[in-house]
C-alpha cells in the first residue's frame, strides 16, 4: 500500500505528531509527516504529499485578504505538490482566496465548520444586549466625566418580544438563535433550504428576505459569501429595515454593501451596527466606520478564544480519521 504524506506545520507536527501516528496506526494505513521547513529544505519532498493541513498557527498574523507570511509559504508548497488529494482548512468556509488553486485541481477539502461557533456566537450577543441595554450612551457619558441616567422615554426597550433576523443557519447562526431566544427575543432564520428547522422560532428562504425585514429589530448575519449571498443586504434592503434596527456582521464582508451601510448609518437610517468584517481588511484607517455613531467594530477577531486552538486539533484528527479510511 503506498503511503500517504501530511504535509503540516511545525508547531503541529510538535505537538500533534504521536497523535497522528496513533490515528494511522488504528486505520493499518501507512503515513509519513512532512514539517513545512522539511518540505522548505527539501522541495522535491512534496512529490510525495497527498495531504495538508491549514492550521491556525499559519494563518495567525493575517485576514482572508491579507495572508500572513506563513499562509503564503504553506499554499506556495502545497500548490506545488502534484499528489495532493486532501485539504483540512481551519476556516469555516472554503472562499478564501489561498484555496482556489487547490480546489480547481479538484482536491478534496473539509473545513473547521463549528470550531469556533461558540466564541463568535456570544460576541454577537454580547453585541446585542450590550447596545440593547445602552451601554454605548453610557459609556460615551463616562468619557465625559458625565453622570447620565436614562429614564422614562429614553429607556432602552425591553429585548423580550424583539425579532432577531439571522441569515445563515449554520453552528453560528443556531448558537445565536439559541441564545437569543433564551433572553426573549423571536428568532427568523433564513437559509437555502425551504425547511423547517427547530433552533428557530421560524425559518424563511432567501427570497422571503424583503418580506421579512421591515419586522426587523436585529438583523443578524453569520452565512458564508457566495454568489448567493454577495451584496446581499444592498442599499435597497438596508432602506426597508426599520429605522431603529441594528445589523450585526459576523459572516463574511462583501456580503454588506459598505458604502450603503456607511451612508445609512450616517444618515440615520440604522440605528447603529456590529462590524467583525468588511469588504477590506484591514479595514482603512480613513474608513468612516471607525467614527461613525452607534457603531461598533472588532478586527475580525469575534471568533478569538483561547478554546479554539484544541477543538481545531480535535475536528482535523476526525477528518484525518475518515481520510485515512477512504480506500
Amino acid at each position: 500500500m503506498t503511503p500517504h504524506c501530511l504535509l503540516l506545520s511545525d508547531e503541529m507536527d510538535r505537538a500533534n505528531g504521536a497523535a497522528i501516528d496513533a490515528i494511522a496506526a488504528e486505520c493499518a494505513r501507512p503515513l509519513q509527516r512532512l514539517a513545512l521547513s522539511a518540505a522548505d529544505a527539501d522541495p522535491a519532498r512534496l512529490d510525495a504529499v497527498t495531504g495538508a493541513w491549514y492550521s491556525r498557527d499559519l494563518f495567525t498574523g493575517g485576514g482572508p485578504t491579507t495572508p500572513s507570511p506563513g499562509t503564503l509559504r504553506f499554499f506556495e508548497r502545497i500548490d506545488a505538490a502534484p499528489r495532493l488529494s486532501w485539504l483540512h482548512v481551519m476556516s469555516a468556509g472554503t472562499d478564501l482566496p489561498m484555496y482556489r488553486n487547490a480546489l480547481a485541481r479538484g482536491v478534496g477539502l473539509t473545513t473547521s465548520t463549528g470550531v469556533t461557533a461558540l466564541p463568535i456566537a456570544q460576541t454577537a450577543v454580547a453585541a446585542v444586549l450590550a447596545h440593547a441595554r445602552g451601554f454605548p450612551g453610557w459609556l460615551d457619558a463616562q468619557r465625559r466625566g458625565e453622570w447620565a441616567p436614562r429614564y422614562g422615554a429614553a429607556s432602552p426597550a425591553d429585548l423580550g418580544g424583539q425579532t432577531a433576523v439571522i441569515v445563515g443557519l449554520g453552528p453560528i447562526g443556531l448558537e445565536i438563535a439559541r441564545l437569543l431566544r433564551a433572553i426573549g427575543l423571536r428568532t427568523v432564520g433564513v437559509r437555502q433550504r425551504d425547511e423547517p428547522c427547530d433552533g428557530v422560532d421560524a425559518t424563511h428562504v432567501y427570497a422571503d428576505l424583503d418580506a421579512l425585514l421591515p419586522g426587523c429589530d436585529w438583523l443578524i448575519l453569520c452565512c458564508p459569501l457566495t454568489p448567493l449571498t454577495h451584496g446581499l443586504v444592498d442599499a435597497a434592503r438596508l432602506a426597508r429595515l426599520p429605522a431603529h434596527a441594528r445589523l450585526i456582521n459576523v459572516g463574511r464582508g462583501p456580503v454588506v454593501a459598505e458604502a450603503a451601510l456607511i451612508e445609512a448609518l450616517r444618515t440615520g437610517r440604522l440605528a447603529g451596527a456590529y462590524l467583525d468584517v468588511f469588504e477590506h481588511e484591514p479595514l482603512p484607517a480613513d474608513s468612516p466606520l471607525w467614527t461613525l455613531p452607534g457603531v461598533w467594530l472588532s478586527p475580525h477577531n469575534s471568533a478569538s478564544s483561547l478554546g479554539n486552538g484544541a477543538r481545531d486539533v480535535q475536528r482535523f484528527l476526525h477528518s484525518l480519521r475518515d481520510w485515512l479510511r477512504t480506500p
